[in-house]
């Protein structure tokens, strides 16, 4: 049954800490518009935004198993 469900990925921004879109494998994006464009064009779906308090967002996408 390999193949089936969803692969997520979060993507946190915090610009009290760091001013980049970090997200939880390792990659970095210098801005939202690079983070909606490379993650759109892998693949990726953006779920959504959630706002957990001050200026810190995360951003919640999921993809098809390969």
């Amino acid at each position: 049954m390999g193949g089936y469900g969803w692969n997520y990925l979060v993507v946190t921004y915090d610009p009290a800490t760091d001013p980049t879109y970090q997200s939880r494998d390792g990659t970095a994006f210098r801005d939202e518009a690079e983070m909606l464009e490379e993650l759109g064009v892998a693949g990726w779906e953006l779920l959504f935004i959630r706002e957990p308090g001050g200026d810190r967002l995360l951003y919640y996408w999921r993809r098809g198993r390969a």
